[in-house]
């Protein structure tokens, strides 16, 4: 552990005073500036999905006014709508509605009613994190069905105030509490995840470089009868991940501070320019409410997804002869992290999706989609220690690999090695 420890140390010491460092964390701290209200983006991202909205409602009549003020003037593509006439349970939603909720039949449901006041109220209850946010659009898509039935004097009810009526959301999803604190967290993690996937890329090739450049230093033949090649790839890749973090704390830190000064100086400024997300957008611009669990995952899965590739890049980099051979090579490599990427955008949407499930329990894919889903929604503790689990053993796996891919590199070092060749090689040092 000590010559790990001594060859990581040497190996961070070397690369933090490089150019390109310096250069790379003022770009990510300028890249946060730019990304500072993501929340917009996300919003009109999240607007392009329709959602299963299931109307109950005291009788038909009012069931349809509801149903066709949610569809007018293009509505109707962004409400997959279902009307459940049934008899009045007041604000409260039916234990038939729920439990098909509960079934994922439908994403949300709207329950229309007469208040004591007898003016028409509505309650709002989303499924999942995805619908949590049309409760603005639906409030202002229900005025009509306000204004019509209100008109509509045998009914009984008191004229109503064409600016407000009474609108509530009841969250099925205990982890979030309100839109905004919802909001928040999907913009934080979406940013987060894009964090991610450009460093695993990013810190993923900068450990196969430098073992490359390693191979061109003829000083490693000699280093290699000393120390084993397990020692010095753990070395080198521990190095790198250690600049990896301290460049992610300092980008971190850029972020907390241009949220901060955003939300005191331009945050009464978005929420005037962005209408449905108006709220959430103001709220969105504080992360000082992220629990401290999802700043822990982050950290669990970003190193798990750091080890997990910049293991396999350093077998590809020990396999190269010089960088043209490593841009070939580490194509394929790049494909799982962008299938990772893609699925955690699913996760944002729906984190109860079969695919999104598995997905996070396989070691390639675990650390963005895993860490996506526990900091979205509740996922069980038992999927949680399956995919830690399984990322560990496969990076176990692949540094054994990697290290003997190391010292078959070092030593055949100059020459195009084919695939019958490698795994010569490698039976010879297993």
């Amino acid at each position: 552990m000590k010559t790990v420890l001594i060859i990581s140390a040497r190996e961070f010491v070397e690369r933090i005073k490089q150019k390109s460092f310096i250069i790379g964390t003022a770009l990510g701290v300028l890249l946060i500036v730019g990304l500072s209200f993501m929340s917009i983006i996300f919003g009109l991202l999240s607007s392009t999905f329709s959602t299963r909205l299931a109307i109950v409602a005291p009788d038909a009549r009012i069931a349809k006014t509801v149903a066709d003020s949610l569809s007018l003037k293009g509505q109707s593509d962004r409400y997959h709508l279902t009307v459940l006439p049934q008899r009045s349970h007041g604000s409260h939603l039916p234990p038939g509605v729920e439990s098909a909720l509960r079934a994922r039949t439908y994403d949300a449901a709207l329950v229309a009613y007469l208040n004591p006041q007898r003016d028409l109220a509505f309650t709002y209850y989303p499924r999942q994190s995805s619908a949590l946010d049309e409760g603005d659009n639906l409030k202002q898509r229900l005025l009509r069905a306000v204004i019509v039935t209100d008109a509509a004097h045998s009914q009984g009810m008191h004229p109503q105030s064409e600016i407000d009526f009474p609108f509530s959301t009841v969250n099925l999803n205990d982890r979030y509490r309100t839109e905004a604190e919802q909001t928040n967290s999907q913009v934080l993690v979406y940013f987060l995840l894009l964090l991610m996937y450009i460093s695993v890329i990013l810190y993923g090739i900068y450990v196969a470089q430098g073992v490359i450049e390693e191979k061109s230093n003829r000083v490693m033949e000699l280093m290699i009868g000393a120390v084993r090649p397990s020692q010095l790839l753990a070395g080198k890749i521990f190095g790198i991940g250690t600049l990896a973090i301290v460049q992610l704390l300092i980008i971190g830190l850029a972020a907390a501070l241009v949220h901060v000064a955003a939300a005191a100086q331009w945050g009464d400024r978005l929420v005037n320019s962005v209408h449905t997300t108006a709220a959430a957008s103001q709220q969105s611009l504080s992360i000082l409410t992220v629990p401290f669990l999802t700043w822990l995952y982050l950290l669990v899965f970003f190193l798990l997804g750091f080890f997990t590739y910049a293991t396999m890049f350093a077998g590809v980099g020990a396999l190269a002869t010089k960088a043209e051979d490593l841009q070939q090579s580490s194509g394929a490599f790049t494909l799982p992290i962008v299938a990772a990427y893609m699925l955690s955008m699913l996760v944002l949407m729906d984190p109860d999706k079969p695919i999104v499930v598995w997905s996070s329990l396989i070691p390639m894919l675990s650390p963005m989609v895993m860490f996506a889903r526990v900091a979205t929604s509740n996922v069980p503790l038992w999927q949680v220690g399956v995919s830690i689990g399984a990322s560990l053993v496969a990076i176990w796996l692949f540094t054994l690999l990697a290290a003997k891919l190391y010292r078959v590199g070092v030593l055949m070092y100059g020459k195009q090695l084919a695939p019958k060749e490698i795994l010569r090689a490698l039976r010879a040092h297993m």
